[in-house]
């Protein structure tokens, strides 16, 4: 089925781009200019610096805007001269120059920027983006329900905000062209096409500050009631991120305010301006992605049907109880415990799991025994791992447990709800086909415990980061010199 889709979706995007690029030039024979003229009555003269080359095939009058038609008729280089005049007052009109060049395919070429059938171009980028959109849209769901804790998942649904993003940006410019060409011109498109994604980013500052506000509150409440550690400063960590991002895409938009350019210098600026605004668009759509799933992931309700529940050890007191922190990990583990027992009359084994660390009296699975026995667990049915000191072992090492036991069982892990999807992803790794719960925390610890989950998981695939971060920086960025490419390619393959 997964090798089906991936045929029909390469189909579609090779249909796109022939259908495009025939578009584009059966279009391109022609080309369209749009002439604003007040007279009521008008008569035009046109003059060529080369006979039949190109010619002038009819003028439409659409209430004051005049509608000139060009068609190309042999290869070569005319400039033609358009003049309307007021026919009741002679001495009034509007003149316009066109340097046409008619290249061996026929397409007719405005030196400098423009060509005929430039809105099908726009037309096909628009369906590209929009066809990646509704790609990742169904990649997403199909992870949201078969395998959901996966770094793929975030992937999915960033690469679809991305491309929605895009695509509903290009579709605005292409609706333009299409609805009002004599307000939207081609120039003025490529301009648009060019700073795209610096306007995605700029939209998207209020939320931003909003965000980046929020997490520095959060964080400083955070050192006032826990204290003053590294750990504490994840959340102002990423908001100087975001504010460092936001000048340095706002730097690079007013030291390049060309969207666009052919030249050399006005590339340079281009590509520099589109680099910076994708890689950050980019960032801000893992970022809110990440979210999105650790919130999904904290909210999931898992079937009654679970074999064991392993809880996730974290630091315990000095006096070997564990802290709040842990005891919520295990009180959400005895809830899930008798709501199954009340339902289907199961009771599941426990494996608590984590060592002990240096400053520990116990192993952190002895607490969380302890504590499960006190609360009236039946030792026979709890099965401490007291080996792991990180999530990734404390899945590896529950699972050779689970599976000293039974074969193929249902385990279901317990931790604090914003370490759920995390680990979700490490018992994937672990070979370990795990549902996962959350407990709850106080307000103030939730982002900044977030802000780590999410620093990383992006450390943890930095490699598949950087492959789609340079990728999805380099097309929007190729798109934003569409004229530069758009003459290279005319002149060289035209």
């Amino acid at each position: 089925m997964k090798k089906k889709s991936a045929l029909i979706a390469c189909a579609c995007y090779a249909a796109i781009i022939i259908l495009t690029l025939a578009a584009v030039f059966i279009s391109g024979r022609t080309y369209k200019a749009y002439v604003n003229t007040p007279y009521k009555t008008e008569k035009t003269e046109i003059s060529y610096s080369e006979q039949g080359t190109v010619e002038l095939v009819s003028i439409k009058k659409i209430k004051n805007i005049n509608v000139l038609t060009f068609r190309a008729l042999k290869e070569g280089t005319a400039t033609v001269e358009t003049v309307i005049h007021d026919a009741e007052y002679y001495l009034n009109s509007t003149g316009m120059y066109f340097e046409f060049t008619v290249l061996p395919t026929g397409v007719l070429y405005l030196t400098g920027y423009d060509f005929g059938g430039f809105v099908f171009l726009m037309l096909g980028i628009t369906a590209l983006t929009l066809c990646t959109f509704i790609l990742c849209l169904f990649q997403f769901r199909y992870r949201r329900k078969k395998l959901f804790f996966s770094y793929k998942t975030v992937m999915d649904l960033a690469l679809m905000l991305f491309f929605g993003l895009q695509s509903l940006m290009y579709a605005g410019i292409t609706a333009g062209l299409i609805i009002i060409p004599y307000r939207l011109d081609n120039w003025q498109a490529y301009n648009l096409a060019g700073f795209i994604m610096s306007a995605i980013f700029l939209l998207s500052i209020p939320l931003l500050v909003l965000f980046a506000g929020f997490l520095t509150f959060s964080n400083l409440s955070l050192i006032r009631h826990e204290g003053f550690r590294k750990n504490n400063l994840f959340g102002i960590f990423i908001s100087a991120v975001l504010f460092a991002g936001s000048l340095m895409c706002a730097v690079t938009a007013i030291k390049n305010p060309n969207s666009t350019g052919i030249t050399m210098e006005e590339v340079k600026g281009t590509v520099i301006r589109a680099f910076v605004a994708s890689a950050f668009v980019y960032f801000e759509c893992i970022l809110l992605a990440t979210q999105i799933c650790t919130q999904y992931a904290a909210r999931h309700i898992p079937k009654t049907n679970q074999d064991f529940i392993m809880i996730l050890g974290c630091k315990i007191k000095k006096d070997g109880t564990p802290l709040p922190l842990l005891r919520g990990r295990i009180d959400k583990a005895l809830e899930f415990y008798n709501k199954q027992l009340d339902e289907t009359g199961n009771a599941p084994c426990f494996i608590p799991s984590g060592g002990q660390g240096s400053d520990e009296v116990i192993s952190e699975a002895e607490s969380m025994k302890n504590y499960l026995t006190g609360q009236g667990i039946d030792e026979s049915i709890i099965y401490p791992e007291d080996k792991s000191t990180t999530t990734l072992e404390n899945m590896k090492f529950s699972k050779a447990i689970a599976d000293e036991h039974k074969e193929n069982a249902n385990i279901l892990f317990s931790t604090t709800n914003y370490h759920v999807f995390r680990s979700g992803i490490l018992s994937a790794k672990a070979g370990l086909r795990a549902d996962g719960i959350g407990a709850k925390t106080k307000w103030y610890f939730w982002p900044n415990a977030q802000m780590r989950e999410f620093i990383g998981l992006m450390a943890g695939e930095w490699k598949i980061n950087l492959v789609f971060l340079l990728i999805m920086a380099a097309v929007p960025t190729a798109l934003a010199c569409i004229p530069a490419i758009a003459e290279f390619v005319i002149k060289h393959f035209g």
